[in-house]
């Protein structure tokens, strides 16, 4: 089966393929506030490299945000009507849990960090244990100063740890169904929301 991740929530736009439980293929690319117009023609060229279309997908993976408002309203854009003119299943996941997939691996306590500017993060604060991970801290829009002072002395997690781990997310179960595309939104973290 074949699957495909999209995420341009944070400075990197993501595009993976999956068959079954194997990552076969990814790009990750920096942007400079550019993904709407890089993420269509990569994927294009990322799908005619490994000599499919969107036909050949069986599922959608999209990152539904927390991060940069334009950013998540692209990869989510794109994955959905993919999905609903393909007839596909689309499913989402946290960008932030995407980010704690490169730590899955290692048992531990982390907050994981995407820069929100101005002093601010989407974050969140989780226990990683043997078969659960254990959300200590929901993913938030909040000022630096708090998460320092009260989650101190942390494992920190950021936008720049880019490797990936598909398969644990998975494993962990870190995504969830979208049984309606139409409903289906992004997660939109912001001051005084």
């Amino acid at each position: 089966m074949l699957r495909l991740f999209l995420n341009t929530s944070n400075k990197y736009l993501f595009i993976a393929l999956m068959k079954d439980d194997n990552v076969i293929d990814s790009v990750l690319m920096e942007g400079n506030n550019n993904h709407s117009e890089k993420l269509i023609d990569v994927l294009k060229e990322f799908l005619n490299k490994n000599c499919l279309s969107v036909d050949d997908i069986k599922e959608i993976y999209v990152g539904r945000g927390p991060g940069s408002y334009t950013g998540v309203r692209i990869a989510c854009t794109v994955a959905k009507v993919m999905a609903f003119i393909k007839n596909k299943k689309l499913y989402s996941f946290s960008s932030l849990d995407l980010l704690l997939s490169t730590k899955l691996d290692k048992v531990g306590t982390y907050k994981v960090l995407m820069d929100a500017r101005r002093g601010n993060s989407f974050a969140k604060v989780v226990e990683v244990k043997e078969d659960i991970v254990e959300v200590i801290f929901d993913e938030a829009f909040v000022e630096n100063e708090y998460l320092e002072n009260n989650y101190p002395n942390l494992d920190v997690i950021t936008s720049e740890d880019t490797k990936y781990n598909l398969d644990l997310l998975l494993k962990y179960n870190l995504v969830k169904e979208e049984k309606d595309i139409h409903a289906f939104v992004p997660t939109y973290l912001r001051s005084g929301v």
